[in-house]
């Protein structure tokens, strides 16, 4: 439930950059809404499988307008066992779920509507911590500009030309083959750490952690006005 966990290093790592001004959008699969709890505009956030910060009525007519309930609303009635989740599908006149995308459900609007357009105007794309099996999401990493670097953070390859079609190369070895992807083997924290110290922003990253977000940071001086 939202609330249970902390937000890490790499959660605030992603803030930092919307602070610096250079972070177009965070795509992620994660449904623990962590990225908006370390202070990430909602507007920068596409979470493709949803997230656990929201509920809503299920209802057989897709065109019907949605029905959101309180995500503490939803916790209180289940805490009661059957008969507060049964009592709560009465009092809305369906099932309550998580805004969570099931097995065999659609993609957000957001995703379908901005992840082409996206990809394509990123200067810089950062994959952190994933096995890029899962489709369509992992067709993001092939979406990118040709021109666009391509870095990735993980503990094991992943997502690389030989399982996705325009996979990472950086595992190529010939000539001209691999002319912008990197990866940096770690775990998430400490491969955005690496990163946020190589440009000189490893004190702002402490102090955001330390402030839970809250400090203030300097916009990059390369940063779109």
């Amino acid at each position: 439930w939202p609330g249970t966990y902390d937000p890490t290093p790499a959660h605030f790592f992603i803030k930092l950059l919307h602070d610096k001004g250079i972070l177009l959008r965070c795509y992620t699969q994660n449904i623990y809404s962590l990225e908006r709890q370390a202070g990430l505009p909602e507007d920068k956030l596409i979470a493709a499988h949803g997230n656990f910060d929201k509920a809503h009525v299920v209802q057989s007519d897709e065109e019907a307008p949605e029905i959101e309930v309180g995500i503490e609303e939803l916790k209180a009635a289940l805490d009661r066992g059957e008969e507060g989740w049964q009592a709560l599908r009465r009092e809305k006149g369906g099932l309550v779920k998580p805004k969570i995308v099931f097995f065999g459900e659609s993609l957000p609007d957001n995703f379908l509507q901005n992840h082409r357009r996206d990809l394509a105007d990123c200067d810089l794309l950062l994959v952190l911590g994933t096995s890029l099996v899962v489709a369509p999401f992992n067709s993001l990493v092939g979406l990118a500009a040709c021109s666009a670097p391509r870095l990735l953070v993980n503990r094991e390859a992943a997502g690389t030309s030989d399982e996705l079609a325009r996979g990472f190369r950086f595992h190529t070895t010939g000539e001209g083959e691999n002319w912008r992807d990197a990866w940096h083997q770690g775990d998430c924290d400490s491969g955005c750490k690496a990163l946020a110290s190589a440009l000189g922003w490893g004190e702002e990253l402490d102090a955001l952690i330390e402030s839970k977000g809250a400090s203030e940071i300097h916009r990059a001086p390369w940063a779109a006005l």
